[in-house]
């Protein structure tokens, strides 16, 4: 018999300390006011969560397990809220291509996958592990001096995976050295996009469909720069999915 429990990862975590920084920024109205925001001490994942940690959940059964799903999310699972055209809800998207890059950030899952992945790893480490707030993200991004970028003011296309440096898919979690904040915590600007556990208000307006939106952070492969710097504010459905689009652990 397979113990799942030793299989699953959380990974490594840094250790963020209590502190107050700028969050956001005067370039989109998403971003507004800037403000003082004190942030209590937490852990966060040094890399998003990789398709190797992310398969235990999927092969131990746990993913097909009620008690790991918020109402919504099994909702979700059982088909009564809409899928996004999605037919197979019992894995990620993609996943049989994913598979094969063990390595890489998991991908194509919606916030409820990612939410149901913490409460089971949670059980499974004895440690309560979930998704961080924007306030965390962005303080463990660009620390205490207000940076735009977690390596510093300017951006520099060959540091981060971003739409400029034209990989135009997922690389490795955590594989360009450059592309770190000043906690240490890498992939902030590039590779994927991150869920987060911060729930969005409509601005006057804005073309959203109907239905609760969640705040993903982070700039992706897919992303410019403008996408890509600390500030910034994807928003997204939580049973909308993407190929750029994954999570990290908080604690």
């Amino acid at each position: 018999m397979i113990d799942y429990a030793s299989k699953a990862s959380v990974g490594l975590l840094k250790n963020i300390p209590a502190g107050t920084f700028r969050m956001g920024s005067r370039f989109h109205p998403r971003e507004r006011p800037v403000r003082d925001v004190f942030v209590p001490e937490f852990q966060i994942a040094v890399a998003p969560v990789t398709v190797s940690q992310y398969s235990v959940f999927i092969e131990s059964g746990a993913w097909t397990d009620r008690q790991w799903w918020s109402v919504s999310g099994w909702d979700w699972v059982n088909a009564t809220t809409d899928g996004w055209g999605r037919e197979n809800r019992r894995e990620p998207d993609g996943w049989g291509i994913q598979k094969t890059c063990t390595y890489r950030p998991v991908v194509g899952i919606c916030v409820y996958e990612a939410e149901a992945y913490c409460a089971w790893l949670s059980t499974q480490k004895g440690k309560t592990l979930r998704l961080p707030t924007e306030a965390e993200w962005e303080y463990a991004a660009r620390g205490d001096d207000g940076r735009p970028f977690p390596w510093g003011e300017a951006f520099e296309a060959g540091l981060a995976n971003t739409a400029e440096k034209q990989i135009q898919t997922t690389i490795d979690a955590g594989s360009l050295p450059g592309d770190s904040s000043p906690f240490g915590v890498l992939d902030m600007c590039g590779n994927v996009q991150q869920w987060t556990a911060s729930s969005y208000g409509r601005l006057n307006d804005e073309p959203f469909p109907p239905g609760e939106l969640r705040v993903a952070r982070g700039g992706s492969f897919f992303d410019t720069v403008f996408g890509s710097r600390t500030s910034y504010r994807h928003i997204y459905p939580e049973g909308y999915f993407y190929p750029f689009l994954g999570f990290r652990l908080a604690a």
